[in-house]
């Protein structure tokens, strides 16, 4: 009777003991959750004394640059699934993998010039006060929506990856 009483205090000590530890374990880590991405919303959104018909420009520029953004990356999309099937098959053709490389670096290039040229466009509607704090503003990093694991910048607006705090692994590879 003694033993049975033993062995069952001695199950409950390490089942105590296990359940701490696993509680311990249990601890939020470096992984998924808010974290340092790039500033969430639209970098025009704080420009001082902007008039109605400014905003209105600003906004017809930014959904046609969206919706030409919206292309490239579908293009991209479009280009990354064709080389992984290349890369995939049986007898890979290392021509076409690296002319698909080449057209997804001209794709790059032309929305990075896009991007550009959308912002000067934004910029000549600005009068002198209005462009200081506009290019004041131009590329900073702020507290954005990080949403990925692991260390490293992120691109906001729940895209981005970060130092974010929560569930996840605490290395994240």
């Amino acid at each position: 009777m003694k033993t049975i009483k033993m062995k069952t205090n001695l199950v409950l000590v390490a089942f105590l003991l296990l359940s701490l530890n696993f509680s311990a374990v249990a601890q939020q880590g470096y992984g998924r959750g808010n974290g340092w991405g790039w500033q969430s919303g639209n970098f025009c959104e704080n420009i001082p004394d902007l008039t109605e018909d400014q905003d209105s420009q600003i906004q017809t520029l930014r959904t046609a640059h969206l919706k030409e953004m919206q292309n490239f990356r579908n293009d991209l999309d479009e280009k990354r699934a064709r080389m992984q099937t290349l890369q995939t098959t049986d007898n890979v053709n290392m021509d076409e993998i690296n002319n698909i490389i080449e057209e997804m670096g001209t794709i790059r290039t032309n929305r990075q010039k896009s991007a550009v040229a959308h912002r000067m466009d934004v910029r000549n509607l600005l009068t002198d006060d209005q462009k200081v704090y506009f290019d004041s503003r131009a590329g900073k990093r702020g507290a954005g929506m990080g949403g990925r694991c692991g260390f490293g910048q992120g691109r906001g607006n729940g895209n981005g990856q970060g130092w974010g705090r929560g569930s996840g692994r605490r290395w994240n590879y």
